[in-house]
């Protein structure tokens, strides 16, 4: 959408939307992830994380082919509610599974790269509709929308190829497939390596206690303005061209991947507090830079709205750049595997569609309000994500528990206190005895 609304055949195509319709488009897509999210935990759970990736990629290919062919704006606004039903279960089920089947300790690298991967989609939309611009009919937006559906399609076709969570085959007590499955993957084909026997023990172990415990069965920091309204930003800031703004669009995409890959690489390296800080401090000095040099910029334009600084201009574009560094080290690559690692197996899948529904909710509000606050407010509107990323900074420093150094999912539970009620140990000993077993199993290997 971020590259579409730089297309002036677009545009015409659907009759110049201003910021209020701007927002319904984009906003759309988030409305219809809530009506998809209360079922997601539940199929993950029922069907497997496997299944569920199939079901939502062929969701995602029919609403692709509806916006491809899109006639009218309900028609458009239908297939972006649709993309957005079939994106939830996609993006309940791909972490799930990559996090459950990999190897202890490559397993926060994988789902970093996973979250920082959608960089990678950011990536191919922006050269495609910077391409495509040059198109001069409708084909200049139809081509790119279309193209949405190649990852889906490569995902149906791959997830034969794919192997389901051995958490999940030893939750509905198909114990030898995940058994041989860990012999497979995580001891290359040794049946009497102790890592498998620890890791499955610890998987049993971690399920058992929570079964006997359990009572019942971020978004806002200011990259909502530039992953879905850049082209109103760089409107502000003179930049009005659309191949200035696609090929400004398309190298920002390109720095966010880069950057995130790079930090998901290392992320074992350093404390996940100390990511979460350093980014959410980092964002707020830039969001503070940038907020002073819209001010400028705006107060720099004559009465008919030309002439401003272009000092200013270009500094905007520098503190995007900067934005985009900070964010990447720490939300961009951890906001999905922090909630993954704190989540037990009975919750992990309910846990993210808790996550999932929360950043719907503040997408919606966001894609609705940015463009109407920019277009009304001007540089005042980004005060408001002045402040809230001061409140996020807050709330990092004193609620984020640290998880880093854990050897595999079920440690974290050691961690954060999650043990039999009144220390109680279960037929084959206590949950936080067993959580050290795969770490020194682990720690003999790699020496």
């Amino acid at each position: 959408m971020n590259g579409l609304q730089s297309l002036d055949m677009w545009k015409a195509s659907f009759h110049n939307p201003g910021p209020s319709e701007l927002g319904l488009l984009n906003a759309i897509q988030n409305v219809g992830q809530l009506l998809s999210l209360p079922f997601c935990a539940g199929y993950c759970d029922r069907f497997g994380r496997r299944k569920a990736l199939i079901a939502s990629a062929t969701i995602i290919l029919a609403a692709v082919g509806l916006q491809g062919g899109a006639q009218n704006t309900p028609m458009f606004i239908l297939a972006r509610g649709l993309l957005g039903f079939g994106l939830a279960l996609n993006i309940t089920a791909a972490p799930l599974l990559i996090i459950e089947l990999a190897y202890p300790s490559h397993a926060a690298p994988l789902v970093s790269i996973y979250n920082s991967l959608w960089g990678l989609g950011a990536l191919s939309a922006a050269w495609i509709t910077y391409g495509s611009f040059r198109i001069s009919n409708d084909w200049a937006w139809r081509i790119p929308s279309l193209l949405q559906g190649t990852s889906s399609a490569i995902q149906i076709g791959l997830c034969s190829l794919i192997e389901e969570s051995p958490r999940w085959l030893v939750s509905v007590d198909r114990t030898e497939e995940a058994r041989a499955l860990l012999i497979k993957y995580h001891a290359n084909g040794d049946a009497n390596d102790p890592v498998v026997a620890s890791e499955l023990e610890e998987i049993r172990a971690a399920l058992r206690v929570e079964a006997s415990s359990q009572k019942t069965t971020s978004q806002w920091s200011g990259n909502g303005l530039v992953s879905y309204y850049l082209t109103l930003i760089l409107d502000s800031i003179g930049y009005k061209t659309q191949d200035t703004q696609t090929f400004i669009n398309a190298m920002l995409t390109i720095w966010g991947l880069v950057v995130g890959i790079a930090f998901s690489l290392v992320v074992n390296r350093f404390k996940r507090r100390t990511l979460f800080l350093t980014s959410t401090a980092g964002c707020l000095v830039s969001y503070g830079i940038w907020t002073g040099l819209e001010a400028v910029y705006e107060n720099s334009l004559d009465a008919d709205g030309n002439g401003g600084d272009e000092v200013a201009a270009r500094g905007v574009l520098a503190v995007i750049v900067l934005f985009g560094f900070f964010y990447a080290i720490g939300w961009g690559t951890l906001q999905v595997t922090y909630p993954l690692e704190i989540l037990p197996f009975g919750l992990r899948a309910r846990g993210l569609v808790l996550y999932n529904l929360f950043c719907a909710l503040a997408l919606i509000f966001n894609q609705y309000v940015n463009p109407i606050g920019i277009a009304d407010a001007g540089w005042k509107f980004y005060i408001v994500y002045d402040v809230w990323i001061l409140v996020e900074l807050i709330v990092v420093y004193f609620f984020f528990v640290e998880t880093g150094g854990t050897a595999n999912l079920e440690q974290v539970a050691k961690i954060l206190g999650a043990e039999d009620e009144g220390g109680a140990e279960s037929k084959d000993g206590s949950v936080a005895e067993k959580a050290t077993t795969i770490e020194n199993v682990m720690d003999k290997k790699h020496a």
